[in-house]
């Protein structure tokens, strides 16, 4: 699964998504609650909902055709912390989730990046091979290894800008870039939740 990370400014402003009516698909709302659970520690999972439309056409005879359906988007929030996880499928549906989450909140939430200090405590909770690093030196010349030591974060720390890293934990690959970006090579519902937990609380 695919994620981008978010700052909330007052996170237990979002505990009022609760009140919020949950619609299954309901096609006459852009986007819509689908789901609202308290978990633990704080954690809290949401699923919208966001109605669109595939649309059928040819070159000669123009759109023809409009198929309904609809996308479900993960959002994790911990009200203890400013972190937020959201699911990333396009920038257009997260673009759409996140004024959702203003509107009905009233509270303000933009994407945060990632410190070299955040990866390097990101590696250690996450402990595994770095298959690969990607960075930039003090002279902006810019480098891709693979299969480095597993030092080599606390090496450099000061002496570079990292812009991506790939680490192999348990078996699966987790991808963790400067602008926000976190990906994890598994889309199990309860590996999912248990990687979200650790991952908001490690990076808060």
């Amino acid at each position: 699964m695919n994620f981008i990370l978010f700052e909330i400014d007052n996170p237990k402003k979002l505990k009022s998504l609760s009140k919020s009516k949950i619609s299954f698909f309901k096609k006459d709302e852009d986007i819509s609650l689908f789901h609202f659970n308290k978990m633990d520690d704080g954690l809290f999972h949401v699923v919208f909902n966001i109605s669109d439309e595939y649309m059928v056409s040819t070159k000669k005879l123009g759109s023809q055709h409009h198929f309904s359906y609809s996308s479900l988007t993960n959002f994790f929030f911990d009200a203890n912390s400013q972190t937020a996880l959201i699911e990333y499928i396009n920038k257009e549906y997260l673009d759409e989730v996140t004024k959702e989450i203003e509107k009905r909140t009233k509270s303000l939430i933009r994407k945060k990046n990632i410190t070299n200090e955040q990866f390097l405590i990101i590696q250690h909770e996450f402990s595994g091979k770095i298959k690969k690093i990607e960075f930039t030196n003090s002279e902006e010349e810019y480098f891709e290894l693979e299969n480095v030591s597993n030092n080599f974060i606390k090496d450099n720390l000061n002496d570079i800008t990292i812009d991506k890293i790939v680490i192999l934990h348990e078996n699966q690959y987790l991808s963790v870039s400067n602008d926000g970006k976190v990906s994890v090579d598994n889309s199990d519902q309860e590996y999912v939740i248990d990687f979200v937990k650790r991952f908001i609380n490690e990076i808060t």
